[in-house]
């Protein structure tokens, strides 16, 4: 792996935490997979956090979005349920 795609995958992981402690996402119960909470206020507040907490490297645009790219990559099922 690319030292750069190792870097965005990170971004990605650091993004994924934000969110679940926002309680934007979280797990099927059965099956773990992320799903999307539909809470407008807490992923309003992941953003807040994304654009306040630090990554090695990355600016406050560039964190954002990588909360977006994981916001885009979820829905509101999980893939084993349905």
């Amino acid at each position: 792996m690319s030292k750069k795609k190792k870097t965005e995958s990170t971004l990605e992981m650091w993004a994924a935490d934000l969110l679940m402690e926002a309680h934007a996402i979280a797990p099927c119960h059965e099956h773990g997979y992320m799903r999307l909470r539909h809470s407008h206020h807490a992923v309003d507040y992941a953003m807040s956090l994304a654009e306040h907490r630090k990554f090695s490297g990355k600016n406050k645009k560039e964190r954002k979005a990588a909360v977006e790219r994981v916001l885009d990559g979820l829905g509101d099922e999980c893939p084993a349920c349905t």
